[in-house]
C-alpha cells in the first residue's frame, strides 16, 4: 500500500509542476489585459476564501507563530507573484520566466546559511555558478545588457527563496494547510493594498483575463498546494523539489504550445544550462567535509 501511496505521491507532485507550468501562460494572458497586483490580488483572494473554508474546523490551532510565519511567507509570495507578472508585462516570456524563476531553487542554501546557519555544500556552490551561467545564455542580450523584464524575474526568484525559507522556519510542527491557507489569505491581503501603488483598478475585466485570473486560483493556487502538500508527506523531500522543478520544462512547453513562443538554440542551452543547475543543487551528500568554509 505505501508504495502505491508514493506512485500517487510522485504523479501528484508531476501534475503540480504541470499546471505550475501552464500558470506562466496564463499569467502573461492576464497581464497583457490587467495590472500585476490586480491579477496577484484576484487570483489569492478566490484561493485563499476556498482554503478558508476547507481548513474552518482547525483555526483554533493557528497560533503566533503561525500568524508571523504565514504573514512573511504571504508578504514574499505577493511580492514574487507581483514581480513575476509585472516582468511580463515588461517583455518576459511565459518560458524564460519559467526558467528565470526556477533559479530560486539554488539561491536557498545560501539563504540558509544565512538565516538558519546551515552552510552550503559544495555542490550548491557549483550549482550556483552553472545557473549564473545559464541565466546569461537565456537573459543576455546581443550587447551583453540584461533585459529589463529578465531582470525583474531574477529578483523575483530571489524573493521566491525567501519565500521557501520563511516556510521552512514556521511551518514544521504546524497543520500544512491551514499555514497554506494562512499564506495565501496574507497575500490577498497584501495584494488589494499594493493595488492603488501599481496602475490601480482596471476599468473593465475581459471574459478572457477573468478566465485567466480563475485558472490561476483554482487550479495554480488552490489544487496544486493541496496536491503539493500532500504529495510531500509521502515523498522525500529532495527528490519532490526536483520533481517539482519540472515546472520550468512545462512551462516552456506550455509557452511554445499555447503562446507560440519561438526559442532559439541559444535560449534552448540556457534553459538546459539551468535546469541542470537545479538537479545539481539537489544532490545530497553526507559528508560533512562538503561545505563551504
Amino acid at each position: 500500500m505505501s508504495g502505491k501511496k508514493n506512485i500517487g505521491a510522485v504523479l501528484m507532485l508531476i501534475l503540480t509542476a504541470a499546471i505550475w507550468g501552464s500558470s506562466f501562460v496564463f499569467q502573461k494572458y492576464a497581464v497583457e489585459q490587467l495590472p500585476a497586483a490586480f491579477i496577484v490580488a484576484g487570483r489569492f483572494t478566490i484561493a485563499g476564501i476556498l482554503l478558508m473554508i476547507i481548513t474552518a474546523k482547525k483555526w483554533k490551532t493557528i497560533d503566533r507563530g503561525c500568524l508571523w510565519g504565514g504573514f512573511l511567507a504571504g508578504l514574499t509570495m505577493s511580492m514574487g507573484q507581483v514581480l513575476q507578472t509585472l516582468a511580463m508585462g515588461l517583455g518576459t516570456s511565459p518560458g524564460k520566466s519559467a526558467f528565470l524563476t526556477a533559479a530560486y531553487v539554488v539561491m536557498v542554501p545560501f539563504f540558509s546559511w544565512f538565516f538558519q546557519k546551515e552552510r552550503p555544500k559544495k555542490n550548491h556552490l557549483l550549482s550556483a555558478i552553472i545557473c549564473l551561467f545559464g541565466i546569461g545564455l537565456i537573459s543576455l542580450n546581443g550587447e551583453g545588457g540584461l533585459m529589463l523584464g529578465d531582470g525583474v524575474t531574477l529578483i523575483c526568484s530571489v524573493v521566491y527563496a525567501l519565500n521557501i525559507i520563511a516556510i521552512a522556519v514556521y511551518s514544521p510542527g504546524r497543520d500544512p494547510i491551514v499555514y497554506t491557507m494562512v499564506m495565501i489569505v496574507t497575500a490577498a491581503v497584501l495584494g488589494w493594498i499594493s493595488i492603488p501603488f501599481t496602475g490601480g483598478m482596471p476599468e473593465t475585466v475581459s471574459v478572457e483575463a477573468a478566465a485567466s485570473i480563475l485558472y490561476l486560483a483554482l487550479f495554480c493556487t488552490a489544487l496544486c498546494m493541496s496536491l503539493q502538500t500532500i504529495g510531500l508527506k509521502y515523498v522525500n523531500a529532495t527528490v519532490a523539489t526536483v520533481i517539482l522543478s519540472l515546472e520550468s520544462v512545462f512551462g516552456v512547453l506550455f509557452s511554445v504550445l499555447l503562446y507560440h513562443e519561438m526559442v532559439t538554440a541559444r535560449m534552448g542551452i540556457g534553459f538546459a544550462v539551468v535546469f541542470a543547475a537545479v538537479l545539481i543543487s539537489q544532490i545530497e551528500r553526507t559528508s560533512e567535509k562538503d561545505t563551504v568554509s
